[in-house]
């Protein structure tokens, strides 16, 4: 049986029915790329903005580097238990964790509060918002530990500043969730410096009511000077005493002088007596049988006030010791380079759009075209067009009936 020639073939009724319909083609495509230029023009442009960032002091293999991007950590760990000499451990916790909280929902849902981007997507819940920016926004990890993170953006400025904040609200998110053994020490020593400080106070604040009641601002150099007082009261005294007894010879106590010395002696002996035993208002000092009360007190008080005191001191330093320690632990995001916006925006890509759509008409035309072949070549079978026809036929049919049936009701 000899071959048919191009022209009976399928393809070549294929080709002959694409060049007589190129002309609706062409036009076809033309509506197309006029109808796609002028939807483009009509788009919300976006510009996008990227940085790199680091963590630092964390480094990891290509593999487990991938893997932390797709937040494949945990299997990252069970890999790496197979064998130790197979692949290098990740520094890997660190980079794994800064990666997921970057691409986090709670990142994204902070830019998309502080952005008003629910109104702007005109989205109806976070969720619609969260889905849009999610295909706006971006966060990749390259083999040698190096996180890019894009976004786009209204205007160029807003673009590099969503940028910006992923990596501030990212390291903010990290300083909370990160539970090492220095955060969990450091939080529990807040608390007890809480109690201690507490402490401190009450102990102060009982050596200030003992010094108000007792007025005993430094009790030791007080007693000293009360001895010296009382001393010196009580040498005055003894001089009186001398004096009026070698007067006592020579003058009846009727004498003006032996009156005199004798109640000078009274008093110096009144005074003395007082500040021993009750003391007087004039005084600044507290009577001499209760000094010894009065610094037993005192240095009971002045134990407690330092030893608290040394506590909290030392509490204070153990604080500062953990900040520094849970610093030094806890992975932060630092910028190596600063959000930096594209010169060309990122949407809409006007050229690109309708050179795709142009592309995309041209192609449903061909396909469109091949069915229509096909589909005439079924009918024009000897075998296959009958039974094509008697279907359109019953088909039309059932239509027809119903459209009647529906009239006559």
């Amino acid at each position: 049986m000899a071959d048919k020639v191009l022209s009976e073939k399928f393809t070549g009724i294929v080709i002959r029915q694409i060049v007589l319909n190129a002309r609706r083609i062409v036009v076809l495509c033309f509506i197309v790329g006029v109808l796609s230029s002028v939807w483009a023009i009509t788009r919300t442009p976006r510009w996008s903005a990227w940085a790199a960032a680091i963590v630092p002091g964390s480094t990891a293999s290509s593999i487990s580097s991938s893997m932390g991007a797709l937040g494949l950590g945990d299997a990252m760990g069970g890999l790496a238990g197979l064998g130790s000499g197979m692949m290098p451990q990740p520094a890997g916790i660190d980079i794994t964790l800064a990666t997921q909280i970057l691409g986090s929902r709670r990142v994204q849902e902070r830019i998309i509060l502080k952005y008003d981007l629910i109104n702007r997507y005109k989205a109806l819940n976070m969720e619609r918002a969260t889905k849009k920016f999610g295909q706006r926004f971006s966060v990749s990890l390259s083999p040698e530990g190096i996180i890019f993170i894009t976004a786009e953006g209204g205007t160029r400025t807003e673009a590099a500043a969503m940028v910006n904040d992923i990596v501030i609200f990212a390291n903010e998110e990290l300083s909370t969730l990160v539970t090492s053994r220095s955060r969990r020490s450091r939080i529990q020593t807040e608390q007890t410096l809480t109690i201690a400080f507490d402490s401190l106070k009450a102990s102060r604040d009982a050596m200030e009511r003992f010094r108000t009641r007792t007025g005993l601002i430094f009790p030791e150099q007080q007693a000293v000077s009360m001895m010296d007082v009382m001393s010196s009261i009580e040498g005055e005294m003894v001089s009186t005493g001398a004096i009026l007894s070698g007067l006592s010879g020579n003058l009846s106590a009727r004498s003006a002088i032996y009156a005199q010395a004798s109640a000078q002696y009274q008093y110096l002996e009144n005074a003395l007596r007082v500040r021993s035993t009750t003391g007087d208002s004039l005084s600044i000092f507290p009577v001499m049988d209760s000094m010894p009360v009065y610094l037993r007190e005192y240095e009971a008080l002045v134990v407690d006030l330092e030893t608290r005191n040394a506590v909290y001191l030392l509490l204070r330093q153990e604080l500062e010791n953990l900040r520094i320690e849970e610093s030094r632990e806890s992975p932060t995001i630092e910028i190596i380079v600063p959000p930096t916006p594209e010169f060309l925006r990122s949407y809409p890509k006007r050229s690109v759009m309708v050179l795709t759509h142009v592309f995309i008409a041209f192609i449903l035309s061909i396909v469109w075209l091949v069915f229509l072949t096909w589909f005439r070549s079924v009918l024009d079978s000897s075998e296959s067009g009958p039974f094509v026809r008697s279907i359109q036929a019953d088909l039309k049919n059932q239509f027809r009936r119903q459209k009647n049936g529906s009239e006559k009701k």
